[in-house]
């Protein structure tokens, strides 16, 4: 008679090791997607395993008024090394563009014709919602960019269909970076800069969203993931 042996125990030591070192990035969100005040565990990623590191360019600073122009996002299992699954982004066309802050139209480079390609909202966030559901969102410096997301959602009727966890990756360059002298602006392109990290251009969100990934790989790359 043969006997079966047990599969041998998986190692999760550089799991829980990454886990670890995005503590102090991980901020709890409430069921609708809203950003609460009150940091996460650790334990909040058990049952994720993605994360969507995003980005969104907004027409002004308020949720309620202004609107979404660009949002982009990278797909990535979270695992040691943030394994790369998939990526989107597009421009959204604007509903009340009387309503925009002209030096945030300024900043994202918006004109009718440079939007002439552009989704409605709608097909944007349904896109959106397929890219990642259950990961949790990540970001630098995420509290405007969940704030727009989760007031699209809202806008569209469509249920927040992301983990109740988000990333901040601002808090965990400051962590890693800041007694070390090397950087003393905390702004994504200044950190990705003195990381020596190449973008694909400023202030798309796609291009926002892949640096904001990269900054993050680099920085955990260089965290030990082993068990003590």
């Amino acid at each position: 008679m043969f006997l079966e042996h047990p599969p041998p125990a998986r190692d999760t030591a550089p799991v829980d090791s990454l886990r670890e070192a995005l503590l102090p990035g991980l901020r709890r969100l409430q069921p609708d997607g809203g950003l609460t005040t009150e940091p996460a565990q650790a334990d909040a990623l058990d049952a994720v395993a993605e994360i969507l590191v995003l980005d969104l360019e907004m027409s002004g600073p308020n949720a309620r008024m202004h609107e979404v122009l660009d949002l982009g996002g990278v797909r990535a299992r979270l695992a040691p090394g943030f394994p790369e699954h998939d990526a989107w982004g597009s421009r959204v066309r604007p509903r009340h563009i009387g309503n925009a802050v002209p030096g945030a139209l300024k900043v994202v480079g918006y004109s009718p014709r440079a939007w002439k390609d552009a989704i409605e909202l709608e097909q944007a966030i349904g896109r959106f919602a397929r890219l990642a559901p259950g990961a949790a969102v990540a970001g630098w410096g995420i509290g405007q960019d969940v704030a727009f997301l989760v007031e699209s959602f809202r806008r569209v009727g469509v249920p927040w269909p992301f983990a109740p966890v988000a990333l901040d990756v601002q808090p965990i360059a400051r962590g890693l970076l800041g007694g070390r002298g090397q950087v003393d602006h905390f702004n994504l392109g200044h950190v990705a800069d003195r990381l020596g990290i190449g973008r694909l251009g400023e202030h798309g969100a796609l291009a926002d969203a892949y640096a904001a990934y990269d900054v993050l790989v680099k920085l955990i790359a260089a965290v030990p993931l082993d068990s003590p």
